[in-house]
């Protein structure tokens, strides 16, 4: 028995809110047919679906509600500025990369946190942003401008403010 159902929406790791549009047992490359959530981007147009078998429903998450999300923006926004975790780039990717398979809105916020400040300072020392690091902030900053805009019925431009001054 799967999880969630046709219309419900969910968060597929770093690739955003998805609505499930289908679950319903599909067949690829002359597998046996298994049962599978079909998956659309809900803040795109485009015609692109994810099969997810429903087995492997532990990428999926609720899209969070708006009390949890005014909680994790209120305490994130609370806490003091985090360290890099490291000055060593493959380190720093290492913990980058472990905090976005969390797939967990209050880690993503605290990475985004960090990158906002991490590339604050930068640009204040007349520094470039790190390009890995402009990778993992951008990463973070759609999935959860996304999350936000859904959780607080609003567009993700309104969202993106709403997350701008959690870091500020």
């Amino acid at each position: 028995m799967s999880q969630y159902q046709a219309g419900t929406l969910v968060v597929y790791g770093n690739l955003g809110v998805h609505e499930i549009e289908a679950v319903s047992p599909q067949s690829f490359c002359g597998e046996p047919a298994r049962e599978y959530y079909t998956l659309r981007p809900y803040f795109s147009d485009s015609h692109d679906r994810s099969y997810i078998p429903t087995a492997k429903e532990g990428v999926l998450r609720p899209v969070s509600t708006p009390e949890q999300a005014a909680a994790c923006l209120e305490q994130v926004r609370s806490e003091p500025d985090a360290a890099p975790a490291s000055a060593n780039q493959t380190v720093l990717a290492e913990h980058y990369q472990a905090v976005i398979h969390t797939n967990d809105f209050y880690e993503y916020l605290k990475l985004y946190r960090e990158l906002a400040h991490k590339q604050s300072t930068q640009r204040s020392k007349g520094r470039k942003v790190n390009a890995m690091d402009a990778y993992f902030y951008q990463m973070a900053e759609r999935t959860l401008r996304e999350e936000l805009a859904v959780a607080f019925h609003e567009t993700p431009e309104a969202a993106a403010k709403r997350l701008e001054a959690a870091v500020s």
